[in-house]
């Protein structure tokens, strides 16, 4: 893959920019801040995704500050010529990511076949030049400066050397053979002292040895013993087992296996032979059909009283529903009079002085019974008034005593003509209409109740004036139904309808079997010769069976296949208790009888008794024994030395374990990695040899791996390990042997080597050399080179100066 073009959307500086890579190298020159590092950083971008926007990473993302776009795309071209686009733009994560081919968008997968399986971290450590990673070689020291040449030429494998030495520094720490700190020498310190301090205490008392002796050898017999236990423990077990199979056993030897005289039933002449006879049996229980049963007299009256009346019965049999809504509205009116029945009575007893004789008031008579003259208390005022002015005047007293006279005289006129007008009996329409017991107040309070109890008398009249037209109606269809024999005279009930489905039910079933009488009995006749000739057929098939087996009739038949069955059954129970009693057949074999073997099990369970007691008794000697030795002396001192001594042990094996695994895991990762630039480095070395050549003016002529070490050889033949070169020369180095490794992997991965001002420090000559060294590499990969300086005696065809005008001409 070759990189032909970019096309930069928004990213740091350059914003609706385009650039074209078709040298096999191209040097790209500006002055600082012109946007080289941009551009190599917007390659990698587009390639490997954007940087995240967390910590450090947010510095590298080159958000254009006057631009809403932020993306790209680089355009490759194949071997085969094919162009593959890989745009990338603002999006979740390192960005939305579209790939295409030839103009046809291809899944994002395929990118493997630009990038192989690269991350991005592999690319930089491998095609990313640039004078961060060259000058940071200048800082290491010896071992680190060895460690990065020889992580050349395996990716990843600086980080798996530096983890080497992490594991063999941390071995150390645990265990150097002059050290005096580390814990596992320390351990091993105190491990001598403990055990020349027990040995002290332990000899101090020939009586604790003397029991400590005797104690061990109690040991060795407790051990013995109960060794021997464990022994006539399994063999009580195992007789246990026996005993409990002993009865599977005995029903083995009773089972004996059948022997296979008899032919076999196959299955399939069985269920032939099955099928066949159940077939047989059924056609013989099931006789021939008979000719239709002729209809009674019964039966022939209603059909011969149908075909007189056909029409009229049709009629009632389409008109039913009429019937059936005249019986409807019957019923819903008898509903709506209880419930006006049921009214009438609440309204009686919510108004007990209700009468059912009660009658509405007119208005004129209500106005009659209302109209009273009202009480005129004037008299009466202008009485009083006269009284108290008599008193008061004495020259016009009797003047006032007159008036007096003549007022109170007037007021009872008045009082006597009002009890003339309040008497009801004067009124005759009130008797006449029921309110006779009544008061006025009352008669005029319950006009509402009495007009709504005529309401009701008026509903009830016309709902029983329904119910009446209807019952005439119903009986109109009764004498129908009963002259056309529908309906017997001595139904009582009015479901009529009911009634009609029932007749006309029956009249279907009638009519239906009188055309099944009148079918031809031809069909009757073919059914029985049909069922004679299957019968006929059916017990040939069943002869052919039973002649094949040598036997004379279905029961034999039937015997034989049971006698099968059990052989069989008998059969399966013998595999069955052989396969219960396995392994343990061949020893219940060597017993006669059940009792031979309850005898063993007997001796076995005494002896592991005998065995239990032993081990108990030697158990408390022991105990003793431990504790004479505690009374010889007070060994608080000797168990704290035992117990630190314990502790030191589960120290120094801890200690021994935590060395060993990091000092071994260290040697395979070595040995590991020693393995994999052996194999890679032959082809790798003869390039780096060339290029290192070329560098150095042909002064070193041979660069040599040997297993850990990297050496060079002079033009003099003169030997150098890496460590002895100078700084400028071990740069010269890594660089051969980096370009020399990606041009080896090429035909994995050709991706552009990127190179931003990585030889800023060299001298003229050397960057002479560099630049003759990119001139042959470009070749096989592709170089894109940024500086600040302008190189010298390169094509011009091979040189885009960053500014606006040469940009501007290289884009159109």
């Amino acid at each position: 893959m070759k990189l032909v073009k970019a096309n930069i959307y928004g990213f740091g500086k350059w914003v609706d920019q385009k650039f074209n890579f078709e040298q096999d190298y191209q040097v790209i020159f500006g002055f600082n801040e012109a946007g080289k590092t941009t551009l190599l950083n917007f390659i990698q971008s587009i390639l490997f995704g954007f940087a995240s926007a967390r910590g450090d990473n947010k510095y590298l993302q080159y958000k254009p500050k006057n631009s809403g776009s932020y993306g790209g795309e680089l355009v490759f071209k194949a071997d085969d010529s094919s162009l593959w686009t890989i745009r990338r733009i603002e999006g979740k994560g390192d960005g939305d990511v579209t790939l295409f081919h030839d103009d046809q968008q291809v899944p994002i997968k395929l990118l493997s076949e630009i990038i192989g399986n690269f991350s991005k971290d592999d690319f930089e450590n491998t095609h990313v030049f640039d004078d961060k990673s060259i000058l940071s070689i200048y800082s290491l020291d010896e071992n680190k400066l060895e460690t990065e040449v020889m992580s050349i030429g395996a990716v990843g494998s600086k980080e798996w050397l530096e983890t080497a030495e992490h594991l063999n520094h941390d071995a150390e720490d645990i265990y150097k053979q002059r050290g005096q700190k580390q814990p596992l020498v320390v351990n091993l310190k105190k491990y001598d002292d403990l055990v020349d301090e027990k040995s002290e205490i332990e000899n101090q008392e020939l009586a604790y040895q003397r029991v400590k002796e005797e104690l061990d050898q109690t040991q060795v017999e407790f051990d013995d013993n109960e060794k021997y236990l464990k022994k006539v423990s399994e063999t009580e077990n195992n007789l246990r087992n026996l005993d409990k199979k002993w009865s599977r056993y005995e029903q083995l030897q009773q089972n004996k296996n059948p022997n296979g005289v008899e032919n076999r039933i196959s299955d399939d002449d069985w269920e032939k032979v099955l099928k066949a006879n159940q077939e047989l049996s059924t056609l013989k229980e099931t006789s021939t059909p008979n000719k239709i049963a002729d209809l009674d007299n019964v039966e022939k009256n209603i059909l011969n009283n149908y075909r007189q009346n056909q029409t009229r019965l049709d009629y009632i049999r389409n008109q039913k529903f009429e019937l059936q809504n005249l019986q409807f509205h019957r019923d819903d009116m008898n509903s709506k009079l209880l419930k006006v029945d049921t009214q009438v009575d609440q309204l009686f007893k919510n108004h007990p002085e209700l009468s059912e004789k009660m009658l509405p008031l007119t208005s004129d008579e209500i106005d009659q019974l209302a109209s009273q003259q009202s009480k005129n208390n004037i008299p009466l005022i202008i009485c009083g008034i006269a009284v108290v002015l008599a008193f008061l005047l004495n020259p016009l007293r009797w003047l006032f005593v007159i008036v007096a006279v003549a007022s109170g005289g007037w007021y009872w006129y008045q009082e006597r003509l009002n009890r003339t007008k309040n008497d009801l009996s004067n009124y005759l329409f009130l008797q006449e209409k029921g309110y006779s017991s009544l008061s006025k107040e009352a008669i005029l309070g319950i006009q509402g109740t009495v007009i709504a109890l005529d309401n009701f008398h008026q509903t009830q009249n016309s709902l029983i004036d329904g119910i009446k037209s209807i019952e005439v109606d119903m009986n109109k269809w009764r004498n129908i139904l009963i002259e056309l024999n529908v309906l017997e005279e001595s139904y009582k009930d009015d479901n009529y309808n009911e009634q009609i489905e029932k007749y006309f039910a029956r009249l279907d079933q009638i009519k239906a079997k009188a055309d099944l009488a009148e079918q031809n009995q031809v069909e009757t006749q073919k059914l029985a010769d049909e069922r004679s000739q299957r019968l006929q057929r059916l017990n040939q098939e069943i002869f052919a069976v039973l002649q094949k087996y040598q036997v004379v009739n279905m029961d034999d038949f039937m015997r034989m296949h049971t006698r099968q069955i059990e052989n069989q059954r008998l059969t399966t129970q013998i595999e069955q208790d052989k396969d219960f009693l396995g392994t343990d057949l061949s020893e219940l074999q060597k017993y006669s009888s059940h009792e031979k073997l309850a005898e063993e099990l007997t001796d076995a369970i005494n002896k592991k008794t005998s065995l239990a007691e032993k081990n108990n008794e030697l158990s408390r000697k022991m105990g003793s024994l431990k504790e004479q030795m505690q009374q010889i002396f007070d060994n608080t001192h000797y168990q704290r030395v035992t117990t630190e001594l314990a502790q030191v042990q589960s120290d120094i094996i801890d200690n021994y374990d935590e060395w060993l695994s990091k000092k071994l895991a260290s040697n395979w990762i070595k040995e590991m990695l020693n393995t994999a630039t052996e194999n890679r480095y032959p082809k790798m070395l003869e390039k780096a040899t060339q290029y290192f050549s070329l560098l150095t003016n042909g002064h070193y002529i041979q660069i040599t791996f040997n297993k850990r070490d990297l050496s060079v050889t002079s033009s003099s033949k003169v030997l150098f390990d890496v460590h002895e070169l100078s700084k400028a020369t071990t740069i010269q180095l890594y660089l051969s042997l980096r370009l020399a490794f990606v041009t080896e992997i090429s035909d994995l991965i050709k991706l552009p080597i990127l190179i931003d001002d990585a030889f800023v420090d060299f001298d003229i000559s050397r960057t002479e050399n560099v630049f003759k060294l990119i001139q042959e590499i470009s070749k096989t990969n592709q170089v894109i080179y940024v500086t600040a300086n302008k190189p010298q005696n390169i094509p011009a065809d091979h040189i885009l100066e960053l500014g606006e005008k040469e940009i501007a001409k290289t884009y159109n």
